[in-house]
C-alpha cells in the first residue's frame, strides 16, 4: 500500500477489495455505473469489473434504500450511494421505520448488513440543497450506526467493520477531503504524529508528543481533522499552546472512555463539528464528558458549530456560515484565558 494515497482512491480501492472478496457485496445508487462512476467518482470502474453487482437506480432515494434493505434481509450486503447527504431526508422513513427496526423487532435478531454512503457538507459552493451536514439526524436510532470518513482510518477496515455489525450503517463522507491524502505510519505532518485509541482503533489521537499532557484537547469528526491540525500547528508556533486532536471513525454509538484520560489531563476541551447546534454529536459527547471535568482545575468544554443557517451558494458567503480555521484558533485562545471563580 502506497504511503501517499488520496482519500478518494483509498475509498474506491476499499470498495473494489470488498467486492472481490465477497460476492454478496453489491453497489447501488444513482449514476454509480460507467461512464459516470458516482457523483465524486468513488465507484468509477466498478461496473466494468462487476456489471451484475453495480446497479444504477432511478432518482428515488426512498425506493432504492427500501430495496437495499430487502436485499440485505435476503443475504446480500448492499452499499448504497446516496450521492449527497441532503438527500438522506428522502430515505429517512425506510432507514428509521424499516431497516433499523427490522434488526430486532421480530422476536429474534435478524442480520441486515447495509452501508449508506453520503457525500457530506459544504466548502464547495454547492448551495443549500447540496451542502448540509446531516449526521445528527441519524444519531440515537436503535440498530443504526453512524460513521464519518477520516484521513486517519483506512476505509477497507472501516467498511469491513460496518458490514460486520450486520445492521444498517450511515457513512458520512466530507466531500472537501476526498482529494486529501491519508495519514500513514503514525505521521500527520512535520509537527504532529498520531496513535490509536480504543476498540477497533476507533479513535485517532494526533499530538506533538503522545505522552505529554496537552493544554487543550480538540474533538472533531474526520471531515474537519485536517482543518483542526492546521489550526493546532499555528497555535503551537504562534501562541505556544499545545493541542491534541482526537478523531473517531464511529460517531454513534461513541465510547468517550477511550479518550477520557486525555480529556481529563487537558481539562480544556473544544468540540468542533461542521453541522449546526441542537442535538448534535458534539453535544452528546460534551454531556458524557462534563461529569468527569466538574470540580477539576481549569476544566472547561466549548462547542463550536457552523452558524444556524442554510448554506449559501456563494463561496464568499459560505465562509461566513461554515467553520473556518480561524474560528478554531480563536476558540482555543478563549479557552486558555483564566476562568472566573465560581
Amino acid at each position: 500500500m502506497s504511503d501517499k494515497e488520496r482519500i478518494n482512491d483509498n475509498l474506491r480501492g476499499a470498495l473494489r477489495r470488498l467486492m472481490a472478496e465477497d460476492e454478496a457485496v453489491i453497489v447501488l445508487g444513482e449514476d454509480v455505473n460507467e461512464p459516470y462512476g458516482g457523483a465524486f467518482k468513488i465507484t468509477k470502474g466498478l461496473s466494468a469489473e462487476y456489471p451484475e453487482r453495480v446497479l444504477a437506480t432511478p432518482i428515488s432515494e426512498e425506493g432504492f434504500v427500501n430495496m437495499a434493505s430487502g436485499m440485505s434481509l435476503m443475504g446480500l450486503k448492499p452499499v448504497v450511494d446516496m450521492m449527497f447527504s441532503d438527500f438522506t431526508a428522502l430515505a429517512f422513513d425506510p432507514l428509521l421505520n424499516f431497516a433499523s427496526k427490522s434488526v430486532t423487532m421480530y422476536g429474534r435478531r435478524l442480520e441486515l448488513p447495509m452501508i449508506v454512503r453520503c457525500a457530506n457538507g459544504g466548502y464547495r459552493g454547492y448551495g443549500a440543497t447540496h451542502s448540509q451536514s446531516m449526521q445528527k439526524y441519524f444519531m440515537g436510532i436503535p440498530n443504526l450506526s453512524v460513521y464519518e470518513l477520516s484521513p486517519f482510518h483506512d476505509n477497507y477496515a472501516v467498511l469491513r467493520r460496518m458490514l460486520e455489525e450486520k445492521q444498517p450503517c450511515m457513512f458520512f463522507e466530507e466531500k472537501m477531503i476526498y482529494s486529501h491524502y491519508m495519514y500513514r505510519n503514525g505521521t500527520v505532518s512535520e509537527l504532529f504524529g498520531f496513535t490509536w485509541k480504543g476498540e477497533e482503533n476507533n479513535w485517532a489521537l494526533a499530538a506533538i508528543e503522545e505522552t505529554a499532557a496537552a493544554e487543550v484537547l480538540i474533538l472533531c469528526p474526520g471531515g474537519l481533522a485536517a482543518m483542526c491540525v492546521a489550526a493546532a500547528e499555528k497555535l503551537i508556533l504562534e501562541d505556544e499552546i499545545e493541542v491534541k486532536i482526537a478523531v473517531p471513525s464511529k460517531l454513534y454509538p461513541c465510547r468517550i472512555e477511550d479518550i477520557l484520560e486525555d480529556a481529563v489531563q487537558a481539562g480544556r476541551i473544544l468540540i468542533v463539528e461542521e453541522g449546526t447546534c441542537g442535538g448534535s454529536w458534539g453535544e452528546g459527547v460534551a454531556v458524557q464528558l462534563y461529569p468527569h471535568l466538574l470540580g477539576g482545575s481549569g476544566g472547561d468544554i466549548r462547542l463550536l458549530h457552523s452558524k444556524t443557517s442554510i448554506i449559501p451558494a456563494s463561496v464568499h458567503h459560505e465562509q461566513h456560515v461554515l467553520i473556518e480555521e480561524r474560528d478554531i484558533i480563536e476558540n482555543v485562545r478563549e479557552l486558555m484565558k483564566p476562568q472566573p471563580v465560581r
